[in-house]
């Protein structure tokens, strides 16, 4: 599970016909133009949104900007190619913003924003505010709930952002040595789970069933593996068997763990690979609770070939191609 990533980089260009350096860039270059809340939704840390402002203005305020647009490269690699392109007849000055750090959290916004603007000694702002008011040795930090691997919209991050008075590298730095901290300090007991992922299969393919299951999880930022590795189960009073185990920590509910194991038990055409059973503290969860809110109820052969078409249209197609690789390797197994 990451907590933690780079955001945008902030440049602000003051040319003395921002319409002709719009052109130049978004012409030569290919940038796109965007508005503001288009700017933040479709950035990531691998990109630069360019305030196009005249040359008037003092301070670097997105509001001056008469054109805004998002890069596809970094900051650095940006200017690299205006000045080698030759694009920048009318550019006279270059301002960096702030630099951005987005920080995934289970909930509790203010609890959050309270302790890093308390600790890190930073205000809390709208991003506007702190793209406006930061500078380039400054940090925002920016809270969601959203999985740091795709693409965030404007509305899936916290109202507040926290501007702080420290460059990012340190600041990176510091919240990744402190990011457990803060996610255990604010935590409620219905946001925390801990699991125990019980794996069977008649071939004992284990190790291939546990990578499709550190696949998946990896994929959906869906949690962290804490161990794995082989125990007892009683199946009946008196007698015991050995049974691979994997524990996970996850922000996910029991419903949500379950639904992903279930869709892992089957292939796209109903056969079944593996048990994957699923237990929160000491209580089983059931397969049956994932239709609770179903009107037509399936059997759990159809509830998985459902279910394993939904995960695979969430999952990166990085890890979908990983996971479809080690089930060919696992059929050729038990041939």
């Amino acid at each position: 599970m990451i907590f933690l990533r780079m955001g945008t980089r902030i440049v602000f260009l003051r040319s003395a016909n921002p319409r002709v350096t719009s052109n130049q860039l978004t012409e030569t270059l290919g940038y796109k133009s965007v508005s503001f809340a288009q700017g933040q939704s479709d950035s990531n840390e691998n990109s630069t949104l360019i305030f196009i402002t005249p040359v008037g203005p003092e301070i670097t305020d997105p509001d001056d900007a008469e054109f805004i647009l998002l890069a596809d490269e970094t900051g650095t690699t940006v200017l690299a190619d205006i000045i080698n392109l030759k694009v920048c007849a009318d550019i006279e000055k270059v301002d960096m913003g702030p630099r951005i750090v987005v920080f995934r959290v289970p909930g509790n916004e203010n609890e959050f924003a309270d302790m890093l603007s308390k600790n890190y000694d930073g205000k809390r702002v709208s991003w506007k505010d702190g793209v406006r008011l930061g500078e380039k040795e400054q940090t925002l930090i920016s809270l969601t709930t959203q999985r740091l691997h795709q693409t965030i919209k404007s509305e899936d991050f916290f109202s507040d952002h926290i501007l702080v008075d420290q460059n990012q590298k340190e600041c990176f730095a510091r919240l990744g040595r402190e990011a457990l901290f803060y996610l255990n300090h604010n935590l409620k007991d219905a946001s925390l789970y801990e699991y125990r992922i019980s794996l069977y299969d008649a071939y004992e393919n284990y190790e291939k069933h546990y990578q499709r299951l550190v696949q998946v999880f990896s994929g959906l930022e869906t949690g962290l593996v804490l161990g794995e590795g082989w125990t007892k189960d009683y199946a009946h009073i008196v007698m015991s068997i050995m049974v691979y185990q994997i524990k996970l920590f996850s922000f996910s509910s029991p419903v949500d763990i379950k639904k992903i194991l279930i869709g892992l038990e089957y292939d796209e055409t109903g056969h079944r690979m593996a048990d994957l059973d699923l237990y929160n503290k000491k209580r089983k969860v059931s397969w049956t609770e994932v239709q609770k809110d179903q009107k037509e109820k399936r059997t759990k052969k159809d509830e998985g070939i459902f279910l394993r078409s939904e995960l695979m249209k969430k999952l990166p197609e990085k890890e979908k191609d990983r996971i479809l690789e080690l089930e060919s390797e696992i059929r050729k197994l038990i041939r």
